[in-house]
């Protein structure tokens, strides 16, 4: 059965991991737009010791234990959770809901019946964040007209058309554990399955970025992951017998690029630009990261913290 576009029914989807804080004013933020709607709410909790269990039977949400380490993992089994005639909403435990996300999403999914519909995330930086960070794009998106047609996904701000995609034989990649990138593996499967992503500009989650996020050492560590997972998925979609030529392909046209971009970072020193310099240098880190990944060297972007 597929959702009734005139009223579907939504399982909105929390996956979370030990920010059992976050949670109680994001359910709230999320029912206050569920009124009038067929919609239930589910924490998706990745966390083995279960931190999450306590929290949802506070607030009176569905609950679900998902202990395979991963958020690949945790996305799917939002999938797996939710029937064919509901429609999956997912919402990152870090960010928050604006006015009009979740009827932003519907909306367009209506008008356009397209597999799976991508919000937008903005980013908001606390106040006294290094102008340099901020002006690197370390933490961006793009928001794009409503109804676009996407070709990469993000799934932080996300609706699926449940039996849509399951039609289309697609599930996230759980080989993927903490490495991070199962959302740009999910997009691209949809789209070679003959899916359509697109764009919701009206559904807005705010990501108010943490002040640990704030220093070079983490933006650094962010920017050279994103370059191992990029290669990363290259590498292993491609043939098998074309894996070897790419690994060198991709070492080389890294080594160009931190090239290219060390020289722009000098000039910009030289310059005085600050906003320059940032960019050039997140785009070496990111030349650094293929280049690790093309020899084989990758490190997970989602580490675990420690229990407190």
């Amino acid at each position: 059965m597929t959702a009734d576009t005139r009223d579907p029914r939504l399982l909105i989807a929390v996956p979370t991991f030990r920010r059992t804080h976050l949670l109680p004013p994001l359910v709230e933020a999320i029912t206050a737009q569920t009124a009038g709607r067929r919609a239930r709410v589910l924490l998706v909790d990745n966390d083995p010791d279960a931190s999450a269990r306590e929290v949802a039977a506070e607030l009176g949400v569905d609950y679900l234990s998902e202990k395979t380490p991963g958020i690949a993992a945790v996305r799917q089994a939002a999938l797996d959770a939710a029937a064919d005639d509901e429609l999956t909403v997912m919402i990152d435990d870090d960010v928050f809901p604006e006015e009009g996300w979740l009827g932003g999403l519907v909306d367009v999914w209506r008008d356009t019946g397209a597999a799976v519909v991508m919000g937008f995330v903005r980013y908001v930086w606390p106040e006294g964040t290094d102008p340099w960070i901020a002006a690197g794009g370390f933490m961006r998106r793009t928001r794009f007209p409503n109804g676009h047609r996407l070709d990469s996904l993000a799934t932080g701000n996300v609706l699926v058309d449940t039996a849509q995609v399951r039609a289309l034989g697609v599930r996230f990649d759980l080989s993927l554990g903490l490495i991070g990138g199962e959302d740009t593996t999910f997009g691209r499967a949809v789209m070679a399955a003959g899916g359509v992503i697109v764009a919701s500009a009206d559904s807005v989650a705010r990501d108010d970025i943490v002040p640990e996020r704030t220093t070079r050492e983490f933006v650094h560590r962010r920017a050279m992951s994103h370059g191992q997972a990029r290669v990363r998925l290259l590498i292993r979609e491609a043939d098998g017998w074309k894996r070897p030529f790419l690994h060198v392909a991709h070492f080389v046209g890294g080594l160009i690029r931190w090239v290219i971009f060390s020289v722009g970072r000098l000039l910009a020193t030289l310059r005085g630009d600050v906003a320059a310099h940032a960019v050039f240098q997140r785009r070496t880190w990111f030349a650094q990261g293929r280049m690790l990944a093309a020899l084989g060297r990758v490190t997970g972007e989602y580490a675990r913290p420690t229990k407190s």
